[in-house]
């Protein structure tokens, strides 16, 4: 959503608050987003300072929130589920790629920071056999140098420039990536469905429109490959199925476990593991409910 009038308060501990005018708001509300940071949506027939009141008002209650996201974020950076704050000698790992961040020599006749891009293989799956795609087994080294007028390392403002950066990495593979898998399960299943989009956007994974249309998050890349067939086939069920009742739920188990036993032979320990909990579980559709579980965690960039 794209606001027209922003205003910029600087908090000792929150930091930016920016203070968005919204037509579409009714009352005052706060919003606190771990990439986006905090913003106060106030009505356009309220003052600034109104929201500012707002916020001052549930000021405790932003501050622990921010905590509880950082923990989160923590738990799930040590856990490979997270980008953790990117800076020189930072790696992200995806279905394709070991992406590197270096940081070159400061040009201070350069204001902007201009990235470079260079890609070494590291895999041809041609010699080696391997059928699978895993980011612990990536099949390029992509190094990303940073130069220009460079805020420090560490600072938060670099990381926003580096993960502009890295979205616009993620954007390539997925469009390499994802249509061709949605494309193989559409095949296999007997889907007919619209336009295939890739996006980037902080709220979710994918989605079907009324018309068939899936779009797909570029951060799908960044997940193993069970979980990112799991959303593909999670969106290609709603083709049939617009809400998540029973028959839906039925036909995600199904074409999940076919999906799992075509994957279960190729050698992949991931895989191996999430039939084991598979295997264990006492859930009456233990397949998807052992993927959606471990989807749990997962953020986006």
């Amino acid at each position: 959503m794209n606001y027209k009038f922003v205003k910029e308060y600087s908090d000792p501990e929150v930091g930016r608050v920016l203070l968005v005018k919204s037509a579409a708001s009714r009352r005052v509300s706060i919003r606190v987003h771990p990439a986006d940071g905090v913003r106060v949506i106030v009505p356009r027939s309220l003052s600034y300072d109104e929201g500012l009141r707002f916020f001052m008002l549930k000021r405790d209650w932003v501050i622990a929130t921010i905590a509880k996201q950082k923990k989160k974020i923590s738990e799930a950076v040590e856990e490979g589920k997270a980008v953790a704050l990117l800076r020189d000698g930072a790696v992200v790992n995806t279905l394709l790629s070991e992406i590197v961040f270096r940081r070159g020599a400061e040009d201070g006749k350069r204001e902007a920071v201009s990235v470079t891009v260079n890609t070494e293989s590291l895999e041809d799956v041609k010699e080696t056999g391997r059928t699978f795609l895993s980011p612990d087994l990536p099949l390029f080294r992509k190094t990303l140098t940073y130069t220009g007028k460079l805020p420090r390392e560490g600072a938060l403002e670099l990381d926003r420039l580096l993960r502009q950066a890295l979205a616009e990495v993620l954007r390539t593979e997925a469009k390499l990536v994802l249509p061709k898998r949605l494309a193989f399960f559409a095949s296999r299943f007997g889907f007919g469905c619209g336009k295939v989009t890739v996006k980037h956007n902080s709220s979710n994974w994918g989605s079907c429109s009324a018309r068939g249309n899936i779009n797909l998050n570029l951060n799908l890349v960044r997940l193993p490959e069970p979980l990112c067939d799991y959303v593909i086939l999670h969106e290609l069920c709603h083709l049939r199925h617009p809400d998540h009742g029973p028959a839906f739920h039925d036909l995600l188990e199904k074409l999940c476990t076919d999906n799992i036993m075509r994957l279960a032979g190729n050698g992949d320990r991931y895989v191996a593991e999430l039939v084991r909990k598979i295997n264990a579980s006492r859930s009456v559709q233990p397949v998807h409910r052992t993927l959606e579980r471990a989807m749990r965690g997962y953020r986006l960039v």
